[in-house]
Parts: structure tokens; C-alpha cells; sequence
């Protein structure tokens, strides 16, 4: 058998041929990562997993020394550790189907209400080094950013997709919360939230509010019970977030002070590059007091004091409607960009236009022909 060093290493390097990058570091700190979350037996078995779905007949081929029950009770532990995607909630035909996972979204938020400070430590360090970019520097990013309150959008017909209350308004569920690791995080480490003291507010809708619930980590809302959380993201100026489809699984109520993907964000000098977002901020100087009451509620310092009003930085501006919420002089309204984009049509459409904008036209066929002939991915 290979060293521990040599495993990981090994592990990390598959991990990284997935849609979402798992890049190495000078610091190693993603090593230390994998370490936390998988023993060596099961980065071994890892390393036989494909980026799709299989089942444990077929991941047995890869894996030799071990039958197909033995394999079975490791990569069971394995997803109920939040390591790999599979088990029953990815069974078809009464078979249970198992498969990597990226580390966002994936690994670490499968460590809800159970994170560690030590994991975190890592994961912000991680963030620091390299994954941040990762993350955030292709063309399609998992996630984007809707306004917190369509009514602030004045000039236009919004999409439904940019319209979190018509997403439940029209939606037909079902809705479930989950503690929000984000925060968690942060708690673990002893510098709580500053902007809310809410936990439970991450929404997941649809599959992902059936995952939730079957997992035990999510808690079942009614359509009154999720709209009464939009309208507390509203009074704590959460930037929304939710999956970047049209039909969007799940909306994250992120804040600057905790979210990973904000902060990573932030450390650009162009946040409005990487969020995806449809619509920027406008200030009217005419109705503007310069109260600030709006600087202390933008999470990317996109506001600033220019000529007795304040000003936009559209560099900076990710359009979330958080400094509109609160605004005494409505001042502030959102606009659209000039060229809207429609998000892909669901999470399928979503990681296939990742993955051919990272592996490109010619890499990603050859991988979906893999998949079709039953080949690892």
C-alpha cells in the first residue's frame, strides 16, 4: 500500500478533475483537509468513485480486496460523514448509488452541526491559498445573487428566477431550513455573526428539501414559514444566493461577515466579476442624506461618500438590494445591467456548463463518453 502522503496526494489530484477544482497549495493545507474527512482506507476507496453515480457492483471493479457488502458499509460511513455524495438518496431501482463530491458545495457543507474549529481553521486557509479562485474566476460560478425584494427593481419585468418570493409564492415545495455551517464555522472559532443571530437559515427547496429532511439536518417549513424567512433576510440585510439555475434548489441568506464565498469575493478588487448578478445599485443624489445607513449594510464596500451623496462602485456592487431594504430616503434602487443573463435550466445544465467551460468542448465529451460506456469519470 502507498504512504499516507502518497494517498491524499492522490485523492487530491481526483478530486480536482471534478466540474469545481480541488487545486493544490504550497502549504499542503488541502491534505490536512482530506485527512480530517477521510481515513486512508476510505481515501482509498475514494479514489475508485467516479464524478457520476454509480453502483457498488461497479465501484468493486476498482476497488479490489473487498466484497461488494464490505464496500457497501464503507462508502455508507462515508456519506453519512459527509465525504462522498450517494446511499439511498441517490438510489435508483432500489440500488444504491454513491460518488465523489466537490469540496463546495459538498464536503463542507455536509459538516453542518458538526464542523469543527480545526476543519474550519483549514477551509478559510484553503479559501486564502487558492479554492476561493477556484471558486470564483470561471465564467459559471454554483451560485449567484438575487435581490433581497423584487419591489426594488422598478424598471423592469423580473424573472422569476430573480424573484425569491415568487419562487415560493409559485413554487410547489416542498421548503426545509438547515443550520447554516457558514456560521457555524465562525461560531467554532468564537466570532459570531454580526448581523444576525438567526442559524437556521439556509432554505432548500424541492430534492434538496427532501434530502434535508430524510437526513435529519433540515427542518420542514410550510409556504407562510418560508415567506416569513425571506422577510427576516429582508430586515437583517442577508445577501440571497441560491443555486445558479432557473429553478434553484436551494437559497443560501448570507451575510459578509461569515460567508466563505462573500469573503472570497471581497478580496478581489472586482467583486461585481465574479457574483453573478443581474441587477447593480443606483443612488439618486437628490433624495440622498448621506445617512450611511446603507454603508453599513453593503457586504463588499461598494458604497462610498462622493459630492456631498453617496456613490456606487459597480465595481464592487453585487446588486443583492441589501442597502435598498433599509434606505429612509429611498434614495437607493436597484437597476438592471444592461445585458441580463438567463441562469441554466436546473443543476444538470448547471455543472455541464462548468465543467465544459473548465475541461472545454472536446474534454468534456470525452468525459460524458466515459460515463455512457460505465468508465470512471
Amino acid at each position: 500500500m502507498m504512504d499516507e502522503c502518497d494517498v491524499y496526494r492522490r485523492l487530491q489530484k481526483h478530486l480536482d478533475t471534478l466540474p469545481i477544482a480541488f487545486p493544490a497549495t504550497p502549504s499542503g493545507v488541502e491534505l490536512r483537509i482530506l485527512k480530517r474527512l477521510f481515513t486512508e482506507e476510505e481515501a482509498e476507496v475514494a479514489l475508485g468513485l467516479s464524478a457520476v453515480p454509480e453502483p457498488v457492483e461497479t465501484i468493486c471493479r476498482r476497488v479490489p480486496g473487498r466484497t461488494e457488502a464490505e464496500l457497501e458499509r464503507v462508502l455508507d460511513r462515508m456519506v453519512e460523514k459527509g465525504a462522498i455524495f450517494g446511499g439511498r438518496l441517490l438510489a435508483r431501482g432500489g440500488r444504491k448509488r454513491f460518488s465523489r463530491a466537490p469540496l463546495a458545495i459538498g464536503m463542507y457543507e455536509a459538516q453542518v452541526d458538526h464542523l469543527t474549529a480545526e476543519l474550519q481553521r483549514d477551509f478559510e486557509q484553503y479559501s486564502q491559498e487558492g479554492f476561493a479562485a477556484a471558486l470564483l474566476t470561471g465564467k459559471t460560478t454554483q451560485m449567484r445573487t438575487i435581490p433581497l425584494n423584487a419591489r426594488f427593481v422598478p424598471d423592469r419585468l423580473v424573472g422569476r428566477y430573480d424573484d425569491a418570493r415568487s419562487l415560493i409564492e409559485e413554487g410547489a415545495g416542498p421548503w426545509a431550513a438547515r443550520n447554516c455551517v457558514c456560521r457555524q464555522g465562525k461560531d467554532a472559532l468564537g466570532v459570531p455573526c454580526r448581523q444576525t443571530a438567526a442559524r437556521r437559515v439556509c432554505l432548500t427547496i424541492g430534492p434538496a428539501a427532501g434530502a434535508s429532511l430524510a437526513s435529519g439536518d433540515g427542518q420542514a417549513l410550510t409556504r407562510a414559514e418560508t415567506l416569513a424567512l425571506l422577510d427576516q433576510a429582508e430586515r437583517d440585510g442577508m445577501v440571497l444566493q441560491p443555486s445558479n439555475s432557473r429553478d434553484p434548489v436551494f437559497i443560501c441568506f448570507c451575510c459578509g461577515c461569515c460567508c466563505g464565498m462573500l469573503q472570497a469575493a471581497r478580496q478581489f478588487p472586482r467583486p461585481a466579476e465574479y457574483l453573478h448578478s443581474n441587477y447593480q445599485a443606483a443612488v439618486d443624489p437628490e433624495l440622498c442624506t448621506e445617512c450611511e445607513t446603507c454603508r453599513s449594510r453593503c457586504p463588499m464596500d461598494a458604497l462610498r461618500s462622493a459630492d456631498g451623496a453617496t456613490a456606487v462602485d459597480l465595481d464592487r456592487c453585487i446588486g443583492c438590494g441589501a442597502c435598498v431594504a433599509t434606505c429612509p430616503s429611498g434614495a437607493v434602487r436597484l437597476r438592471a445591467k444592461a445585458s441580463p443573463t438567463v441562469p441554466p435550466r436546473d443543476l444538470k445544465a448547471l455543472y455541464g456548463k462548468i465543467m465544459t467551460e473548465r475541461f472545454g468542448v472536446l474534454g468534456t465529451a470525452v468525459r460524458i463518453g466515459k460515463a455512457l460506456l460505465g468508465r470512471q469519470v
